[in-house]
């Protein structure tokens, strides 16, 4: 069975949908982070004029401020970017085995025929990839940063007994597996999933400081 995970990064924080995660974070730290992260995506471009801007979180073409970016390997494996303003759209070339070779800039037709897309899209990185049958190289890279950007952001659970395992793409709670957690403050949830019992949410004091988790579920 193939598995899909879609990544979107947002100017509030880090979402990540894998394996049913979505998680998103509003501190200032978790800002920083993610902007580290796209740069991180972004440099592979930089050799075909096209780079990211941490300071104004914004991609730029030859100078030029980017209004949309796709970068679409297949149906199953694309990078896309939208915003309201910006001066030129650009797309990533591929070769016929997927392998990167440069980045073009739609034409004025192509630009005005999207504007009036723009008015209605998520103005927010979206990554969308197959784990598996998919090109070389392509999905191992974002698997990691999405593995990495996970393991993370669920440092702050493991005084408290919670870990996210990299292998199994899953959480656990002190060994056990667990089938639904959620994080209210945060707006974020894992799972649900039908292999485990334990349910857990994360308490938090008026503040929104973690407090601690509350566990539902046969725990041995």
């Amino acid at each position: 069975m193939k598995k899909s995970t879609a990544v979107i990064i947002v100017v509030m924080g880090l979402i990540l949908a894998a394996a049913g995660l979505l998680f998103s974070t509003r501190r200032a730290s978790s800002n920083q982070q993610k902007r580290e992260e796209i740069a991180s995506i972004f440099e592979v471009y930089q050799q075909y004029g096209l780079t990211y801007n941490k300071k104004d979180d914004r991609l730029y073409y030859n100078n030029e401020l980017v209004r949309y970016f796709e970068d679409i390997v297949n149906e199953d494996n694309y990078k896309e970017w939208p915003h309201k303003d910006g001066n030129v759209d650009v797309y990533a070339v591929r070769n016929e085995s997927g392998k990167l070779v440069g980045v073009e800039p739609f034409d004025q037709q192509a630009f005005a025929d999207r504007t009036p897309l723009m008015k209605d899209s998520i103005y927010e990185l979206q990554i969308t990839q197959s784990i598996s049958n998919s090109v070389d190289g392509y999905t191992k890279d974002i698997e990691e940063q999405v593995k990495n950007s996970i393991e993370s952001a669920y440092e702050i659970y493991q005084p408290y007994g919670l870990t996210y395992d990299r292998d199994s793409d899953r959480l656990y709670y002190e060994g056990e597996l667990v089938g639904y957690f959620e994080d209210k403050e945060l707006a974020h949830t894992f799972g649900p999933f039908d292999d485990s019992e334990i349910i857990i949410y994360a308490l938090r004091d008026k503040q929104g400081k973690l407090e601690g988790l509350d566990v539902e579920g046969d725990v041995n």
